[in-house]
């Protein structure tokens, strides 16, 4: 009996018409999933700081449940992470647990914790894609962002690891003032890994409010612009030859990412929340299901997507703008202000434009 293999390109018209079929029906299909506020390492720009990290996490049995419920709901893709998720103890009965429900599963980690055999067990419960924080190619900046002494040299070492055993591998960068000069070097190493690598511009304040960091060692936009160039030359080889388009210049509804479409956050108490970043609306998972927190939680985006008096609808900026209206709430309270963070960036972009 012969058994055929789809390529790739037959796996990628198959995701796509799985995903336009949860979005036309508005079925959760890729969610994220916070087991845990702690984290051995101390990085001073993380956004989760000032969590509620007194509080009790969900235990096994509860995480049981909630999986349980999403299975039911068709629920294909889980990003588990934290803080770090393989702090828990239990992480691998939650893993064990996703795979027996046939979810494909990524583990967002800092890597710090993973040798021989838990690189091991990882295989055994057949993890999608192990994600780590790769700030920095040297030690000294490595560790300083992390504030734990020889950081740098066990997250090479598992990422090594990992690599021999075949077990799929991305690491990302935060590009801030203190590692701008690194990320090339990053990118360079992860291409000779043969690995995926993904950077990010933006510094999120922390849910406390504090934006200290943000202020600090954020990188303009030029500055970023200029490591996107250098870090995906592919994306801009052919830039002359593009024929430009006119951007739009309305937006006609709050959120245009998957929010209350395609996904959701949990946190690591129980909570439905928009997305990692945005610690709203705490839907309680635990009293109510997850199934009606997911419905209250579409009433809620539907309701602020009809906001009449939408501040950036109409913006002389909205072309150069990378605004989220997540960014907006944890700056201001409100979904409906304008993000002093994006007008800035905006403000930069269309002065490059004007003057090149």
């Amino acid at each position: 009996m012969t058994i055929s293999v789809a390529t790739k390109k037959e796996k990628k018209e198959f995701f796509k018409t799985i995903i336009k079929r949860a979005e036309k029906k508005r079925n959760p299909f890729s969610i994220m999933f916070e087991l845990t506020y702690r984290c051995n390492f101390r990085c001073p720009h993380c956004y989760i700081q000032g969590s509620h990290k007194d509080k009790k996490e969900l235990n096994t049995k509860k995480i049981f449940s909630i999986l349980d419920q999403l299975k039911d709901m068709e629920v294909y893709n889980i990003g588990f992470t934290g803080g770090e998720p393989l702090i828990r103890e239990d992480i691998f009965d939650i893993l064990s647990y996703g795979n027996r429900c046939g979810f494909k599963f990524d583990i967002l980690s800092n890597g710090y914790l993973i040798d021989e055999r838990i690189a091991d067990r990882l295989g055994e419960v057949n993890v999608n894609k192990v994600d780590i924080t790769f700030n920095a190619i040297t030690p000294q900046v490595f560790d300083q962002i992390t504030q734990i002494k020889g950081s740098f040299k066990r997250v090479k070492k598992a990422i090594d690891i990992l690599k021999e055993k075949g077990i799929q591998t991305a690491i990302k960068s935060t590009c801030m003032q203190i590692n701008k000069d690194e990320i090339t070097e990053v990118s360079r190493f992860a291409r000779n890994l043969g690995i995926l690598y993904t950077i990010d511009g933006e510094i999120l304040p922390c849910r406390n409010g504090c934006a200290t960091w943000v202020n600090r060692y954020s990188i303009d936009s030029r500055e970023y612009e200029d490591l996107r160039r250098k870090v995906y030359p592919e994306m801009f080889r052919d830039e002359g030859k593009r024929v430009k388009t006119k951007s739009r210049r309305r937006r006609d509804r709050m959120f245009y990412c998957g929010v209350g479409i395609t996904s959701f956050s949990i946190d690591p108490y129980g909570k439905m929340n928009f997305c990692l970043e945005i610690d709203y609306p705490r839907c309680n998972i635990l009293s109510e299901g997850v199934k009606t927190c997911w419905e209250k939680l579409k009433k809620e985006v539907d309701r602020l997507n009809k906001t009449k008096d939408f501040v950036c609808r109409d913006c002389d900026l909205l072309k150069d703008c990378g605004w989220c209206p997540g960014r907006s709430f944890i700056e201001t309270g409100s979904f409906n202000n304008c993000s002093e963070y994006f007008r800035k960036r905006a403000l930069e972009r269309s002065k490059e434009e004007r003057y090149g």
